[in-house]
């Protein structure tokens, strides 16, 4: 019986130090009433965890729902969600009388979409999606980051058919945003209002939709749960499952496949780390461990990236020798930029009838959470800034919104060789995620402590302060515009001054509440009525109002998946498994497929739309042609002139304007679709051999070459047989990137680089097999690493369980002692 009341004991104190912690204020009585009232099983407790449980859950089903209502105009046209409309535009897919909906996302068409379709498609044919045999010449596909193949969303999406595989994946990425943010608040201790608050001003805020749909918001929705368990490790109450716990969640975010959102990020939860262990340095007065909780947050972060290593080292080998690198660097976003922290549409939407446009990408500068959130977050860090949480969040927001506007960091930051050319207008993403914990810290205040006057006036002089810079902004901020654009501007301050119109009314009716109620019944009848609580539920409810009609707008689907139009399936019969080219440069896409959506189709094209295109591509072209490629935003498209660029590159077909000549040296085959005509190129083949030259040299790229049958075993593999009386040099037009190795019936064979971006290989004469497939060392290495770390993972859980329940193992009756 004693034991029992030591343990009971303990765990009341327990009890009474979370109680103390809570970010709102807590009645001392029931701190009190903590450490006396009796065990859990002698008590209403079991009631009071089912009514906590209950709350729980319908705080996250209305997370749930929130994102259902943000998709759910889109889906109501079609379950396919995605820009399709923006292929009618171009090319083969044109179709009249289409109006596209929105340009901006039409990255989620011209890359997401059909790489998740790809995906999709190999994993449900039984293979590993390593590699893409559609864009260009064959580009590594699990590896470019962007697919994510290995992500939680992509592994839910292959549950179900491939057209509504990417709408999973955005519902999912949804939820996991939303319950993450969530998971932290109670973590922090949060009421269920506040916990709700963070987690729907996250999910649906203007950077998280903006990017919904990219790797950004996949790779960002990882936040919450990321700090949370950073939280919980640096507590140390439960530091192995927490370990664990943080390990899992920080490969999670690898595998979402973003590394400049994966590397913001990681700077935000840096920033609060030492921020919140600085706050226990006694020399400023506080108290706690630092080496040990600084020690399990490395150590559970290395094995994180331990466990994402088989997509961390060979997309780092991918990334350095890629166009990636060269391309300029974002500056800092211009302070007229904060407005969209407030405003959904301030510098127009990129939407149709939208009447404004802003000068750069709209999901680039997107920011909004609203005037109350904002409020709300000032309220927080202004009465709860003896809290190290909420104070190590402020510092987040701080540090990350200077990194998106502040001109000379951004610039220092670009001058360092690791960080160059990253797009720092990113970190908007965790500048957000920020300012909705806080908000959900404010919204806690509300609910905990709407009694105190002083929290009243905070929100209500936060209140005063935004309508005073609401009118700054309409006096001075609205330029001089033509009146259609004058008028969508001014359309654009209903919500936050309705918000700060129902944020005045809420505080001014608390105040008349507390006025008149009694003061000995201001802890009693009137937290009964829960004026609280419908105070924060009213506010709650105009900002998710505000979140979801603003983002809802946004997106776009359609009732087809990839419908072929009659010219693409002309154009699939004409060419086969060919190489298809254009005879002009795609900064006019007007030919053939847009790129990578050539992809869906199952036709080859010479063009790639991605950041990690190797600088080779760019510079062979160059040395062949004497022409520049495409390089518009990281698009490789060059215009094929002559028949002998086409050899040297494999290109089969060339299509052409209708009426166009044609390359140099081609055949005319036939007209395909209304406008464009099909060249065949004589002699053009993916794999040729070629005598050596007399001296026994390599021959020059253009020497003349017998084509070569290839068969596809996977898409990752080329199997050939080869025939030759005397020594030839085998080339083949495959991208040569890290990953490529090569059999000669069972035995290694040699690959060289061939015009700088292919590959070639010597061939003794006879009859020979030859075999090639794609599998990168640092893909081996990665999987070794990832293997110890999850067994030493599992080791460490073991162990802490086996020695947890030795420790609790009963005294066994002992027998008599020696004499």
């Amino acid at each position: 019986m004693g034991i029992e009341l030591t343990d009971h004991a303990q765990t009341n104190v327990r009890r009474a130090e979370d109680l103390r912690q809570l970010p709102g204020d807590v009645d001392p009585a029931l701190a009190t009433q903590a450490t006396t009232s009796p065990p859990p099983h002698l008590s209403s407790g079991v009631e009071a965890a089912v009514r906590f449980s209950v709350r729980d859950i319908l705080g996250v089903l209305w997370v749930l729902a929130t994102a259902g209502a943000i998709v759910a105009p889109a889906l109501v046209h079609g379950l396919s969600l995605g820009p399709f409309d923006y292929l009618s535009k171009f090319g083969l897919t044109q179709q009249a009388g289409v109006v596209v909906h929105s340009s901006s996302t039409a990255d989620q068409i011209n890359e997401f979409i059909p790489w998740s379709t790809l995906v999709w498609t190999q994993v449900h044919q039984g293979h590993l999606p390593l590699w893409n045999p559609y864009s260009a010449l064959g580009t590594p596909l699990a590896f470019d980051w962007s697919s994510a193949p290995f992500s939680i969303p992509a592994l839910i999406g292959y549950l179900v058919p491939v057209r509504l595989a990417f709408t999973v994946q955005v519902l999912v990425t949804l939820v996991i945003g939303g319950t993450g943010a969530y998971f932290l608040g109670r973590v922090l201790r949060l009421s269920v209002l506040g916990c709700v608050t963070a987690a729907t001003v996250f999910e649906v805020s203007g950077s998280f939709i903006g990017w919904l749909g990219w790797p950004q918001a996949e790779t960002m929705s990882w936040a919450g749960w990321l700090f949370g368990v950073t939280l919980l490790l640096i507590r140390g109450r439960h530091r192995v499952r927490d370990v664990i716990f943080l390990a899992v969640i920080c490969a999670c975010a690898i595998y979402a496949g973003q590394p400049e959102t994966l590397l913001l990020l990681f700077i935000a939860l840096a920033a609060f780390i030492v921020v919140l262990l600085a706050q226990r340095v006694p020399r400023l007065g506080g108290s706690g461990p630092i080496l040990r909780p600084a020690f399990d947050v490395v150590v559970a972060t290395i094995a994180g990236v331990f466990l994402g290593a088989p997509l961390l080292l060979p997309g780092y080998q991918l990334t350095g020798p890629s166009i990636r690198h060269v391309v300029p660097a974002s500056p800092a976003l211009p302070l007229h930029d904060l407005v969209h922290v407030v405003f959904q549409g301030f510098d127009g939407l990129p939407v149709v009838n939208s009447a404004l446009s802003s000068g750069s990408l709209y999901f680039e500068t997107a920011a909004y959470v609203g005037v109350i959130a904002l409020v709300l977050a000032v309220t927080a860090v202004a009465l709860r800034r003896q809290h190290a949480e909420v104070i190590a969040f402020a510092a987040v927001a701080v540090v990350t919104a200077a990194l998106a506007f502040v001109g000379p960091l951004v610039s220092l930051m670009n001058a360092l060789p690791f960080f160059a050319g990253d797009q720092w207008n990113k970190s908007l993403q965790p500048m957000d995620f920020s300012l909705a914990v806080l908000a959900g810290v404010g919204m806690d205040i509300l609910v905990r402590s709407h009694a105190k006057r002083v929290v009243r006036g905070w929100l209500g002089g936060g209140f005063v302060v935004a309508g005073l810079g609401l009118a700054a902004v309409w006096v001075f901020g609205r330029g001089h515009l033509p009146p259609a654009q004058a008028r969508f501007r001014a359309d654009t301050f209903l919500w936050p001054v309705g918000a700060t119109v129902l944020g005045l009314a809420v505080v001014g009716v608390l105040t008349m509440v507390h006025r008149r109620a009694p003061r000995h019944q201001a802890r009693g009848r009137w937290s009964w009525i829960g004026a609280g609580r419908w105070a924060a539920f009213c506010l709650l409810a105009c900002e998710t109002a505000f979140l979801v009609t603003a983002g809802a707008p946004l997106l776009s689907s359609s009732p087809t998946f990839f419908a072929r139009t009659p010219a693409e399936a002309t154009l699939a019969r004409a060419v086969g498994s060919s190489l298809v080219g254009f005879g002009t440069p795609c900064s006019a896409p007007s030919l053939g497929i847009l790129p990578n959506a050539n992809v869906a189709y199952g036709v080859h094209e010479l063009n790639v739309y991605d950041p990690i295109i190797p600088r080779t591509y760019f510079s062979s072209w160059r040395a062949a042609t004497g022409e520049e490629a495409e390089f518009y935003f990281v698009i490789f498209c060059p215009a094929v002139k002559t028949a002998t660029a086409a050899r040297r590159f494999g290109v089969g077909f060339v299509l052409e304007p209708d009426g166009s000549p044609g390359p140099t040296g081609s055949v005319f085959d036939k007209e395909i679709g209304d406008h464009e005509a099909l060249y065949r190129i004589p002699g053009a083949a993916p794999a040729t051999l070629t005598s050596l030259a007399a001296n026994g040299a390599f021959p020059s790229p253009d020497a003349p070459g017998r084509p070569v049958p290839v068969a596809h075993p996977k898409p990752s593999s080329w199997k050939l047989e080869t025939d030759a009386a005397t020594t030839q040099v085998l080339r083949l037009r495959l991208t040569d990137v890290p990953g490529w190795h090569g059999t000669i019936d069972g035995r290694a064979l040699k690959l060289e680089p061939f015009s700088g971006v292919m590959l070639q290989a010597i061939v003794p004469p006879g009859h020979h097999t030859i075999e090639l497939s794609y599998w990168p060392s640092a893909f081996t290495v990665g999987i070794g690493l990832a293997t110890c770390s999850a067994v030493g993972l599992l080791v460490a859980a073991v162990a802490t369980r086996v020695r947890r329940r030795r420790k609790n193992m009963p005294i066994a009756a002992m027998g008599p002692g020696p004499a």
